[in-house]
C-alpha cells in the first residue's frame, strides 16, 4: 500500500515539475536564440564596415549568417509550434468551445505530425546523399551536412513537438477538460 502511495506521489511530483521544466528550458532556448540573432548582425556589421571602409571582407561570413539564420530559424518554428505562437488562421479555434475546440486541435496536430513527418524522411534522405558526396561550402569549407541537418533536426522536432501536442490534445478531448493554451 505505501509503495502505492509513494509511486504516486512520485508521479504527481513529475508531472507538475515536466511542465515547469520545459518553461524553463523554452525560455532559455528563445534567450540562446536570440543571442545568436545579435551575434549574426554583429558579424554583418563588422563584415560590411570592413567591406566599405578598410576595403577588406571575411572570408565565409556570409555562409556563416546564412547557416547560423537557418538553425535560429527551425529551432524557434519547434518553440512556436509548441507554445501555439506559430502563424495560423486560428478563427474557427478562438470562438470553437469544449471537445469541438479540441477536435479542432486534434486535425490540427495531425496534419502538422504528417507533414513534418514526411519533412523529416526527405531532409534524411537528402543528407545522406549530401553526406555521401562528401560536398563541402565554398567560403568556410564546411560539410554541407552541417547546415542542411538544421532541417533534419527541425523537421524531426516539429515531428517530436506535434506528436506529444497530439497526445495532449487527444486526452483533453477524452476528459473533455477546460481548454488551456499552452504557457497560459
Amino acid at each position: 500500500m505505501q509503495s502505492a502511495v509513494r509511486e504516486t506521489q512520485v508521479r504527481s511530483r513529475l508531472g507538475v515539475g515536466l511542465p515547469h521544466i520545459a518553461e524553463r528550458t523554452g525560455k532559455a532556448l528563445h534567450w540562446i536564440l536570440g543571442v545568436a540573432l545579435l551575434v549574426v548582425v554583429g558579424i554583418n556589421v563588422v563584415n560590411a564596415t570592413g567591406r566599405y571602409l578598410f576595403g577588406f571582407s571575411m572570408t565565409g561570413t556570409d555562409e556563416l549568417m546564412v547557416y547560423t539564420v537557418i538553425w535560429v530559424v527551425m529551432a524557434g518554428a519547434i518553440l512556436s509550434l509548441a507554445n501555439r505562437d506559430h502563424i495560423s488562421v486560428n478563427l474557427l479555434p478562438s470562438y470553437a468551445k469544449g471537445r469541438f475546440r479540441h477536435l479542432l486541435h486534434i486535425i490540427h496536430d495531425l496534419a502538422g505530425l504528417l507533414a513534418c513527418a514526411y519533412a523529416t524522411y526527405a531532409s534524411y534522405g537528402f543528407v545522406t546523399k549530401i553526406a555521401r558526396l562528401g560536398t563541402t561550402s565554398m567560403g568556410l569549407g564546411i560539410p554541407m551536412t552541417i547546415p542542411h541537418a538544421a532541417l533534419l533536426v527541425g523537421f524531426t522536432g516539429l515531428t517530436i513537438t506535434a506528436a506529444i501536442m497530439l497526445a495532449r490534445d487527444l486526452g483533453a478531448f477524452v476528459r473533455n477538460d477546460p481548454h488551456k493554451e499552452p504557457g497560459a
